[in-house]
């Protein structure tokens, strides 16, 4: 982790803006998140932690986050934006459910190749990326009432 908290730091001094201790603290807190996750949720675990962070540090430094390839918006829902770190994380698809929400990753082996190829093919170089399907997951295609609708 320490050598992604330092490439932040060189990052964010390129930009010519402060690296402060508070933008660093809300990088460690999200690169230890496993799921996806939006402000308030991240806001509620530093505070949990005993954080000073307020809301508006992390809403100023989500968006450097996302253009240093750390993060990046993976959905809304209730139009709250929700996040997912992309380090190390293979290629994936969203399936996200129209009706109750619900999120699912699924991953396949082909996306890696299909994503390689259209790179190759486009002569770009891709950083980030992200595949929604949008349908009814199980629950609500059969009518049951499993989820909290939004």
């Amino acid at each position: 982790m320490d050598a992604l908290i330092e490439g932040f730091k060189q990052f964010i001094k390129k930009r010519g803006l402060k690296y402060t201790s508070e933008r660093e603290e809300i990088l460690r807190e999200i690169l230890s998140t496993k799921d996806h996750f939006d402000v308030d949720t991240l806001y509620l675990q530093l505070k949990s932690k005993n954080s000073k962070i307020s809301k508006a540090s992390i809403y100023r430094t989500i968006p450097l986050l996302i253009e240093g390839g750390y993060i990046q918006e993976v959905y809304k829902k209730g139009g709250q934006s929700y996040y997912e770190v992309t380090l190390n994380k293979r290629p994936h698809l969203h399936f996200i459910c129209i009706k109750c929400s619900e999120v699912k990753e699924a991953y396949d082996p082909r996306l890696n190749e299909l994503i390689d190829d259209l790179e190759r093919a486009s002569n770009y170089r891709f950083l980030t990326f992200h595949l929604e399907i949008f349908g009814l997951c199980p629950s609500c295609r059969e009518g049951k009432v499993s989820h909290e609708t939004q």
